[in-house]
């Protein structure tokens, strides 16, 4: 199976919330996957947070 991952369930992980982690880590990195819309999301986000020294 393969597995798109939205903007949220990135932003789940990368904080460690909701054992998404766990749950990630159970599959095979070959199959999981994130759209170019998400990256731009995530990185629009990133730019504009508070934390910017962090990217």
């Amino acid at each position: 199976m393969k597995y798109l991952l939205d903007t949220n369930i990135c932003i789940y992980w990368l904080k460690g919330l909701n054992g998404i982690d766990t749950k990630i880590s159970s599959i095979d990195i070959d199959d999981i996957f994130v759209s170019a819309i998400t990256v731009a999301e995530l990185l629009y986000g990133a730019y504009n947070s508070q934390n910017i020294e962090k990217i």
